[in-house]
């Protein structure tokens, strides 16, 4: 019988969502935006949600969340994976559970544990080996408080490409009807524009969806510069949720997505997870000699039993 979950009102509470049988959530950029947006319009349109961080690794994700209400926290998280796993599956011809049937939560009372929860969150990248700081993880959306294009330059309107143009503008639509990004407008997109453009894009994508109370979240520090410095000073820690552990370097799920850019598709590469087992042990046998994954990350990023 699972343990009810502990909840206090209005106080700050560290969500974790890993995916079934911890397999890899997200294989592009494609594969954030989409969950980024729907998580975004879910975010606007739940009235007993505040959401204060969220943190997008390869095979799970944190966040941090303020409510009146457990149930609505709830409804929050199972309305955004149901979502994305519908139209995740959707876009690869993929059937089946995509998340873990529950996620974890852990309530953070007093300053103290704030604080903590909210270095562990922004610091999962670091820990991960994925940047050397915080702040330069885009998928924290960290870098995005005080910085409209931290990956990209800023194009002034008199010289941006028509084609920027016209993706901004119906990022604007979707937004302000409450529509979440998809996979076949972002394919288009980005088959308009050179790689330059599209950074630029993703950075107008984040910034115009943003779901962050970003002053409540700063509030608990006396200011930004002086939150960034306690979050690259301390990792924090997460002692309250069961958390699957692993220490290897998430380096090695980026080497593997580049070997098979490299000999595959892009297209292909998203639905490699659907391939036939005997197909799948045949990349998985090329990706042990060409990159430094273990076999469990191997599985994990082929959607192969672990236990097997």
């Amino acid at each position: 019988m699972r343990k009810k979950r502990r909840f206090y009102k209005d106080v700050p509470n560290h969500i974790y969502q890993r995916a079934h049988n911890g397999f890899n959530l997200f294989y592009c950029d494609e594969d954030r935006l989409v969950f980024y947006t729907i998580f975004s319009v879910c975010a606007k349109t739940a009235s007993d949600v505040k959401v204060l961080g969220l943190c997008l690794m390869y095979d799970h994700f944190h966040s941090l969340l303020v409510s009146e209400k457990v149930e609505s926290i709830s409804a929050f998280m199972d309305h955004c994976t149901s979502w994305f796993a519908r139209v995740f599956n959707g876009s690869i011809g993929r059937k089946g559970r995509l998340f873990h049937k529950n996620f974890g939560s852990a309530p953070k009372w007093g300053l103290k544990k704030i604080h903590s929860a909210i270095a562990y969150l922004f610091n999962n990248p670091v820990e991960k080996q994925l940047c050397v700081k915080a702040e330069q993880f885009r998928w924290s959306f960290l870098p995005y408080i005080n910085d409209t294009n931290p990956f990209s330059g800023r194009t002034s309107p008199r010289k941006m490409p028509v084609a920027l143009k016209r993706a901004r503008k119906e990022v604007d639509w979707m937004c302000s009807v409450g529509e979440p990004v998809n996979y076949p407008v972002l394919k288009r997109w980005r088959n308009s524009l050179d790689s330059k453009q599209w950074e630029e894009l993703i950075d107008y994508i984040i910034i115009r969806y943003c779901p962050f109370d970003y002053s409540d979240l700063v509030s608990y520090y006396d200011s930004y510069d002086t939150m960034l410095t306690a979050i690259n000073s301390n990792t924090g820690g997460e002692y309250d949720l069961r958390e699957e552990f692993n220490a290897f370097s998430d380096q090695a799920y980026g080497e593997m997505l580049s070997y098979c850019r490299r000999t595959m598709d892009d297209a292909v590469v998203r639905r490699l997870i659907t391939w036939p087992e005997d197909r799948k042990m045949d990349l998985f046998r090329q990706l042990k000699v060409v990159t430094s994954a273990t076999d469990r990350q191997i599985c994990k990023f082929l959607h192969l039993d672990i236990r097997g």
